[in-house]
């Protein structure tokens, strides 16, 4: 089978949400749903907004990203998460 490299975009409720705390708990989900996190960075956006990147790699198996995507947007504090990017290595 191949591995698959993703990146999540994510975006939190609001800029009060502290950045490590939730990129701590957006590396945690990743390894629960039998992964690796290649890494985790910030971008600013505007007006103390950010967005979150998680790079994620994983063996290619049915359903794909879809239950590490549908974990990310349940997480508290996170408005929306979404694939941006995904290749075959």
């Amino acid at each position: 089978m191949a591995t698959v490299i993703a990146k999540v975009k994510v975006m939190p409720t609001s800029p009060e949400v502290e950045k490590e705390s939730l990129k701590e708990s957006l590396k945690k989900l990743v390894e629960q749903n039998d992964a690796k996190c290649r890494g985790v960075t910030d971008e600013p956006l505007a007006f103390g907004l950010y967005t979150v990147y998680v790079m994620v790699e994983m063996e290619e198996k049915e359903g794909g990203m879809d239950p590490i995507e549908e974990a990310m947007n349940a997480l508290e504090n996170v408005e929306s998460a979404e694939v941006v990017e995904l290749s075959l290595v």
